[in-house]
């Protein structure tokens, strides 16, 4: 019969396994934020980011078709929505706006902002993985700025993913750093009010150049173009790159661009504009791929 004496000899046995030196209580499961790039299509998401999926407990998505579109990975998870305008005024003091009706609405965006920022980082303290579902690659305008408003000390990472300019440059089967005189891809986008780095001057550098084409102002574009590359200077329209149903390579040049592309009618925000002597060239270059040594005692090529 157990008597007073078992029980307590049972909570002392229990008292001494906890004083050993390396015993410790089993501590709550780790939470962690992640940013996941999911791709420019479903097929080209990474095995990396299949593994953060498979773990976490809440999908951020951003309101629209992505549910859709990711459906076999995301399955019956929990899933928080973000609404596409939260992008806007981040950065902004809000008691400099003067027109009232555009500081109320940056105040209503900014509250958005913070309370999803407090239910991820309430959901991360409590041992919960959430993930951040972005298309693309995010560190191409994706939300990175979720982890800028995060307190440093809580558990984030970055899942890279396949952007549209390495689908691109897989479309049209050329790598862009080979523009035969030239080494720089400038990256750029339309020239949105008080940028310093206009497209006008990154183009005097003969460099090649990629456009991401939210709002482009094409007339304009190419009309600055033609004071800075040659006429027949090659140019690629890739529409869905990376979609293996629907993408689509337009190919013209600088001069004719206007008129050999419907560019009106170009699928809003899901297509990219390569410009450069890379999309002829190929890989030869000027220097003929020599360096070093090798190149400082070659004669120059002509």
């Amino acid at each position: 019969m157990k008597g007073p004496f078992f029980f307590g000899f049972f909570w002392l046995a229990i008292a001494v396994v906890c004083s050993i030196p390396g015993a410790k209580a089993q501590s709550p499961a780790a939470g962690k934020f992640y940013i996941v790039g999911m791709g420019t299509a479903p097929d080209l998401i990474t095995i990396r980011a299949l593994r953060v999926i498979e773990r976490a407990n809440v999908v951020l998505l951003e309101e629209g078709s992505d549910s859709r579109e990711w459906a076999e990975h995301i399955k019956a998870k929990e899933v928080w929505y973000w609404p596409h305008s939260i992008r806007k005024f981040y950065g902004a003091e809000l008691g400099s706006l003067k027109d009232p009706g555009v500081r109320a609405e940056a105040q209503k965006i900014a509250k958005t902002r913070e309370q999803l920022l407090g239910r991820i980082r309430s959901a991360v303290e409590n041992g919960k993985i959430v993930a951040s579902l972005q298309g693309g690659d995010p560190m191409m305008f994706g939300l990175t700025f979720f982890l800028e408003m995060l307190p440093k000390d809580l558990p984030t990472e970055i899942v890279p993913g396949v952007g549209s300019f390495q689908a691109a440059s897989a479309a049209v089967k050329m790598s862009p750093p080979y523009g035969y005189d030239t080494n720089a891809v400038i990256l750029t986008m339309a020239d949105w009010p008080g940028r310093v780095d206009t497209n006008e001057k990154l183009m005097a550098t003969g460099s090649t150049m990629v456009f991401y084409t939210m709002h482009l102002d094409y007339p304009s574009l190419f009309s600055q173009l033609r004071r800075h590359y040659p006429a027949d200077t090659p140019v690629a329209v890739v529409n869905d790159a990376g979609s293996p149903a629907k993408e689509q390579v337009i190919r013209s040049t600088v001069g004719r661009f206007l008129q050999d592309v419907d560019y009106r009618n170009l699928p809003d925000e899901r297509h990219i504009l390569l410009v450069g002597k890379f999309l002829k060239v190929g890989q030869a270059r000027k220097d003929f791929l020599i360096s070093g040594a090798a190149a400082a005692a070659a004669p120059s090529p002509k």
